[in-house]
């Protein structure tokens, strides 16, 4: 049996709704079942259909395994300035040549490390550079 849900007034509800959106959108947007999404995550596939349906009752720690599985991460604002980000990154020295080599979209098929690492996305799907570096990492 779920826990009871906090009483959430408006602005909670309206930002969870938009985590649940943003989560459903992703898992849709990667080809991944929710089957699969809750069994990577962790978790139950009614406790993933109720944090894609916004239920306050779902625990944070579901919401965060949710979004390391679908290669997203959570950021606290205030007065629209993040206060944590994700960890820093180096720029790396790279000549002209160089990035104008990296490829625009990653076909997954085209990397047979990157299809093991990414074994739950649909076959033919393309990722930016940034988001196959996310699944490597």
């Amino acid at each position: 049996m779920p826990a009871k849900a906090p009483v959430a007034n408006k602005a909670s509800q309206e930002q969870m709704a938009s985590l649940a959106h943003g989560i459903r959108q992703r898992r849709l947007s990667l080809g991944i079942s929710t089957v699969v999404a809750a069994h990577s995550a962790g978790v139950s596939r009614v406790t993933w259909h109720r944090m894609e349906s916004a239920e306050a009752s779902v625990t944070m720690g579901a919401y965060i395994s949710a979004l390391e599985v679908l290669g997203l991460n959570l950021a606290l604002q205030s007065s629209g300035k993040a206060i944590r980000q994700g960890a820093p990154t180096v720029p790396l020295a790279l000549d002209a040549d160089t990035y104008a080599r990296i490829p625009a979209r990653i076909q997954i098929g085209d990397y047979p490390q990157l299809r093991q690492v990414a074994w739950h996305v649909k076959d033919g799907f393309n990722l930016t550079p940034a988001e196959a570096f996310g699944l490597y990492e």
